[in-house]
Formats: structure tokens, sequence, C-alpha cells
């Protein structure tokens, strides 16, 4: 089997391409592992259908940033259980910055200039309740909620400032995602949503603005949510008709690599 991983450092992500072997297979699913030992299928690739001969092509926006990530297929025929996997690929992707992403639109994937973080709060769903005749109350808890913190990011001009606008404008959760190693990695990371987004200026002439942003963290969005760079609302947005469409691309392949223009279909 041939498996391909690169690092595309433009949307951040890793592009895999992997030829299917000969066999009885019928579909695979793509796996993620950081040791070789634990495996994961990344979002995306799950069962998705191939033959011998097939090329399997499938973009990870949620590796892991400076460290080994090994892929491979995982090969089922007409049953429920894997019939074979396949020699792994693996790449460290050489990522330094801390990243904002879409998962369902990674065309808005920003890497940002975070300017500083504040204190991780927890917030508690207990209640203490006073009982008539007793000296202690009652204590009715549960476990905690998720993480909240706050981030100030910075943006050097008023058209990068403009972008990450439109990143927030989509008001879909976000992933931020921090180097493996230095003083960024001391940064939290995961699935957030984002509160209330101050924008401010640095300074009355100064084109530097900064961004605060309260960030509840969540859980990480299902398997079946799958983005795309391109979708058909965004190809109508650019190009306008579909003889357009049909002039600019030679092939379907060529339609599925375009890569979205952020401002022809979010609305700040």
């Amino acid at each position: 089997m041939s498996l391909t991983a690169t690092f595309d450092p433009i949307l951040s992500r890793v592009r895999i391409s992997a030829l299917v072997p000969a066999g009885s297979t019928q579909s695979v699913n793509v796996q993620r592992s950081p040791n070789g030992i634990q495996w994961t299928t990344i979002r995306g690739g799950t069962r998705i259908p191939a033959v011998p001969g097939d090329t399997v092509t499938l973009d990870d926006y949620e590796f892991v940033p400076g460290a080994v990530n090994r892929y491979r297929l995982q090969r089922y025929g007409a049953g429920v259980n894997p019939i074979g996997t396949d020699p792994s690929g693996q790449i460290t992707p050489a990522q330094s910055a801390v990243w904002l992403k879409s998962i369902t639109r990674p065309w808005l994937n920003r890497g940002v200039a975070v300017v500083s973080h504040g204190d991780i709060t927890r917030p508690a769903r207990n209640g203490v309740f006073p009982i008539i005749g007793r000296s202690f109350p009652i204590a009715v808890t549960d476990v905690r909620l998720a993480r909240e913190w706050d981030m100030v990011i910075k943006a050097d001009s008023v058209s990068d400032a403009d972008a990450l606008d439109l990143v927030f404008a989509s008001g879909d959760p976000l992933y931020i995602q921090v180097p493996a190693t230095g003083t960024l990695s001391t940064i939290p990371g995961g699935y957030v949503v984002v509160g209330d987004v101050k924008r401010s200026r640095y300074g009355s002439t100064s084109a530097r603005r900064w961004f605060d942003l309260p960030l509840t963290e969540v859980a990480a969005p299902g398997p079946d949510v799958v983005g795309s760079t391109v979708t058909w609302e965004s190809l109508l947005a650019e190009f306008g008709t579909w003889s357009a469409i049909l002039a600019e691309f030679g092939s379907w392949a060529e339609v599925a690599e375009y890569v979205s223009d952020p401002q022809t279909v979010i609305v700040p």
C-alpha cells in the first residue's frame, strides 16, 4: 500500500492520500496514532466506500502539532469487522503558532497572535440547603461545568482584523490548536465557543487591533461533522452561474480542491 501524508501550512491541515491494496476491501477507516499503538479514526474517515485500486484522500485538521502523527487504513469487507490494516505513513507537522480552526468551515482557519489569556474558571453546580433543627446544611452536588477563560489576540492591520472578524461572525464552535512545546504550549486549547467579542484599537492612529475573546470549553463536534473547503453556496456566490463554474474548473476533483473566499459566504 502507498500512503502519503503532507502538511499544508495555508489551512493547517495534514493531507492524506492512500492507495487501497488488492483484496476484498469495500470500505476503509482512515486512522491517526501518536505512538503506533492507540489509533483514532479521524474526522470524516469512517467507513469510506473504497475498493482495491481506489485512492482515498482526506484532510486532518486535528493533528498533533510538532509531534509524529502516524496514519493508516483500516480495511473492511462486507461485514462489520475489519479484515486488515496496512502499514502507516507518518509526518511531523511543523506548526509553531496558535491556530483558530472552524471544523465546519476550514477556509476560515487562521494562525493568531495571542497577547494574553486569563485565569481558568470552572463554575460549580452545587446547592447548599439549611435544614430545620440541624447545624449543618445538606449539599446537593454535581460535576463542575466546563472551563471558562478569556483570551486576547491581536491583528497588526485592519485587513487582518477584518479576516478575524469573519471567523467570529460565523458563530461556529472553534478549535484552538496550540504548539506542543514552548511558551505558547501553555495556552489553553481545545474546542470552544466564543462569547461577545470586543474589537479594540491599539492607540488612536494605529492600524493594530485587539480582540477580547470570552471562551467556554465545549465537547468536540460529533464525527459526522465534517468540513469542506468549498460548498455549492460558495461556488455560486463567487462565480455567479454554473457556466462560469464549468469554465473555471476542468474536473470535479478541481472543484473539491478549491478554497472558498470567506467574504463571499460569511455575512459579518
